[in-house]
């Protein structure tokens, strides 16, 4: 049976994970209650997945204690490899002008973007148009390499579980840099909060589970996000054979399935052709942009604050929420 496991830090600042025996939080000032799991102290997320797959029954017993949600961090660690797709819900690509995907869109986000589901998204110095994308994260259980060929029927050989996470994305970095820097506007250090938890399947759930898992986001009291995983155009079964055959992937890493419509963007027609027009103009493109976008839309500003949902369908389980603050960077920061 699928557990929800996180990671907290303890009051010696040392990263533990537990085993979620309560409700999932959705708040900072949630209490929830976990029993500790049996494995080392900052373990890194393949670890507690192997482990878990070796003797899934060490899971069930210990000592419940409280943990107040604010102390929750990533359940994916840092040494994950983040891989992501673009353009995945046909409602985000008719938003950005793609109507018609004919291709994977992949790309990479640093692992260092990875936050707790609590934490404060800061908006870089220079970054204006700061927006948001709500994503189902596929957590790895085993390596992928050349020749892996995932289907329905060994999905479960490869996927642990899933996370809610929030790939944050400075639009005017990713379209305004030299050549459209999407790595560098996806990067920025807590542009990823992930959790609140690990949605550690048994290899007979994953492929259900990955069709029945819907997402929402909240922004400044309105909803501007809703989709199910079976919407996604590609889903994780290929774009896990199309990695395969690119690099090696290793079990704890996280692959982003894609935003669906609804973020703050938009890709009007003033928008593409200036896009075209000044690919090799950088400051001209970037100029045009902004005022193009400030024009139909508020982009993320601090204090500015969003409410994120995961849940599984066919379980009828409520997998907990993300809200986070947008911060301001400090000018005092080293």
């Amino acid at each position: 049976m699928a557990i929800l496991i996180l990671r907290y830090r303890d009051d010696s600042g040392a990263s533990r994970w537990a085993k979620l025996v309560s409700a999932a939080p959705k708040a900072a000032d949630d209490v929830i209650d976990v029993i500790d799991l049996p494995v080392a102290e900052n373990s890194t997320t393949d670890m507690v997945i192997a482990a878990y797959d070796q003797n899934p029954e060490r899971f069930d017993s210990g000592d419940v204690v409280k943990v107040t949600a604010r102390q929750l961090q990533s359940p994916v660690t840092s040494d994950a490899t983040i891989i992501c797709q673009g353009l995945n819900y046909g409602s985000h690509a008719a938003e950005a002008g793609h109507h018609n995907r004919q291709q994977n869109l992949l790309f990479a986000k640093a692992s260092t973007t990875l936050s707790g589901p609590y934490d404060a998204i800061v908006r870089p110095k220079g970054v204006e148009l700061l927006d948001y994308e709500v994503e189902i994260g596929v957590v790895l259980r085993s390596r992928l390499t050349a020749g892996t060929v995932v289907d329905e029927t060994n999905l479960g050989e490869y996927v642990a579980g899933v996370v809610l996470c929030n790939d944050v994305s400075a639009r005017d970095t990713m379209f305004g840099a030299s050549f459209l820097q999407w790595y560098q506007g996806k990067s920025y250090r807590t542009f990823c909060p992930a959790g609140p938890v690990l949605y550690l399947l048994e290899r007979d759930e994953v492929a259900t589970a990955l069709l029945n898992l819907e997402i929402s986001l909240v922004y400044r009291d309105v909803e501007r996000q809703r989709a199910v995983s079976s919407q996604l155009i590609y889903k994780p079964a290929e774009t896990l054979t199309q990695l395969a055959g690119i690099m090696d992937l290793e079990p704890g890493d996280l692959i982003l399935t894609g935003t669906p419509g609804g973020v703050i963007a938009q890709g009007t027609p003033k928008l593409v052709e200036s896009l075209k027009t000044y690919l090799l103009d950088d400051q001209r493109r970037r100029e045009e942009m902004i005022v193009e976008m400030k024009t139909l839309a508020d982009f993320l500003q601090p204090g500015d604050t969003l409410t994120l949902t995961m849940r599984d369908l066919n379980r009828g389980l409520e997998l907990g929420g993300q809200h986070s603050t947008i911060a301001e960077d400090s000018p005092h920061k080293a």
